[in-house]
């Protein structure tokens, strides 16, 4: 296993989502279906909320795999989804491309299927130097057996296997700065955690700065009410 050189920050990493479509979506039954829609959008939501850069993908959308989830297109619409022929992500060079383009070295990728779509593209770039993490619960498979399977071999190949709230927190770095994003993420998508930060919010004596956003150096507040 090779360590990575730094930990992510928002300057060093770009998020490849890449055939989040809806048709895979309805037969992918390794999580549940909603708490899987919960951590996609989660973890896009992180990207957008600190200005990484997103480059998404489909395969066959016109065929059984659907376009993509309407709710990725939204709330990016300003990035173009690259359909593509080949299974393989990173097989392509307008997807390779646009990975090359934002500059970094960091992938942090997620995908249906797990082990075709995230797994192919995440061990291909180890091969050329990317160091590659994947988000494995905002991607899905046929049944846990097979995602396990997938996680073990990408832990062998040397990719780091993680969660969406791993990776916000590793982004979030400092929770003066950022610990708005953890709050209103985790509260919108994550329901244990909104549960806890409702009960905060309605009994804690400095709830009012939280909601507001006191003290955020530079930060919007969060957007949440009782």
């Amino acid at each position: 296993m090779t360590l990575p050189t730094s930990e992510l920050t928002p300057d060093n990493c770009v998020f490849l989502m890449i055939d989040h479509q809806v048709g895979l979506m309805q037969f992918l039954s390794s999580i549940d279906p909603m708490l899987l829609k919960n951590n996609i959008l989660g973890h896009a939501k992180t990207a957008k909320a600190m200005n990484i850069p997103v480059v998404m993908g489909t395969s066959w959308p016109q065929g059984p795999n659907g376009p993509t989830m309407p709710e990725l297109k939204a709330l990016f619409p300003e990035v173009d989804v690259i359909d593509r022929p080949f299974v393989n992500f990173w097989n392509d060079e307008a997807s390779r491309e646009a990975v090359r383009a934002t500059g970094r070295k960091k992938l942090v990728i997620s995908g249906l299927a797990t082990e075709v779509c995230a797994a192919f593209p995440a061990i291909a770039a180890l091969r050329e130097g990317y160091e590659t993490y994947v988000v494995m619960d905002a991607s899905a498979d046929f049944n846990p057996f097979i995602q396990q399977v997938t996680m073990t071999r990408l832990a062998a190949a040397g990719a780091i296997v993680t969660t969406w709230v791993s990776v916000l927190a590793e982004l979030s770095a400092n929770t003066q700065v950022n610990g708005q994003h953890i709050g209103r993420l985790l509260s919108e998508h994550m329901g244990q955690y909104q549960a806890a930060m409702n009960n905060f919010l309605g009994t804690a004596a400095n709830a009012t700065e939280v909601r507001e956003g006191v003290g955020l150096t530079g930060n919007p507040p969060i957007p949440m009410a009782l």
